[in-house]
């Protein structure tokens, strides 16, 4: 056999091996790269999760930590006593407990709520709106006709027969002071402080709610 014979054999039996050690080799690349792929997509969804979980951890400031805006305030404050006036107004007759339990509720939150607004909101709101003084002064003397009307449920038996006239009487009375302060003069005060300044006042006003006093009728002497 001549060696050009020998050497053209063994390059044919060396060229399967070639094509072998090829395919390896591309197989390889396919699979690194497809690695790379599946690691870059992964990466934005890993970092996005661990910044939600970031997140999720620094937990925000609650909206009463940073005080709730004076005149939403008073208007919530409004509403959970328009509430008790109506479980009143579907009470019974004869549901003589439950009409006392819901009186006393309403003096408890009117109580508190012309507290806070006396001592703190009327004046500030006299101050930044000086066209609001004469609402500011009316407001101020209908707490105190509410105020000898609460003072005389406190002390009257629900089966009484004007406790039920009082207090429809006292209802008149307060639903006419909100529909003034929201409609009338509120806007007002709105117009004339800036948000900041509402919602430093409104916790103030919140956590002066403490300090009120159980008896309608120490009111102007608690506010001096």
């Amino acid at each position: 056999m001549s060696q050009t014979a020998s050497t053209t054999r063994q390059s044919k039996a060396a060229t399967p091996a070639k094509k072998a050690a090829k395919a390896t080799k591309t197989a390889a690349r396919t699979a690194a790269k497809s690695v790379a792929k599946t690691v870059a997509k992964a990466a934005p969804k890993s970092a996005a999760k661990t910044t939600a979980k970031t997140s999720q951890g620094k937990k925000s400031m609650p909206a009463a930590a940073v005080g709730q805006d004076a005149i939403a305030l008073l208007k919530d404050d409004h509403k959970v006593v328009e509430k008790l006036f109506k479980e009143f107004e579907k009470a019974g007759d004869s549901a003589y407990a439950k009409k006392r339990k819901i009186v006393d509720q309403v003096i408890t939150e009117l109580t508190t709520h012309a507290y806070i607004e006396e001592t703190l909101f009327y004046p500030t709101a006299r101050k930044a709106a000086p066209e609001t003084g004469e609402h500011v002064l009316e407001s101020v003397e209908e707490h105190h006709v509410v105020a000898w009307m609460m003072s005389e449920l406190k002390d009257l038996d629900a089966h009484d027969e004007r406790f039920d006239a009082k207090m429809t009487v006292l209802m008149e009375n307060v639903r006419h002071h909100v529909k003034e302060e929201e409609q009338e003069w509120f806007p007002e005060v709105r117009k004339a402080m800036s948000r900041g300044d509402l919602k430093e006042l409104g916790a103030k006003m919140e956590a002066a709610k403490g300090k009120a006093p159980a008896d309608p009728l120490k009111l102007r002497s608690a506010k001096s």
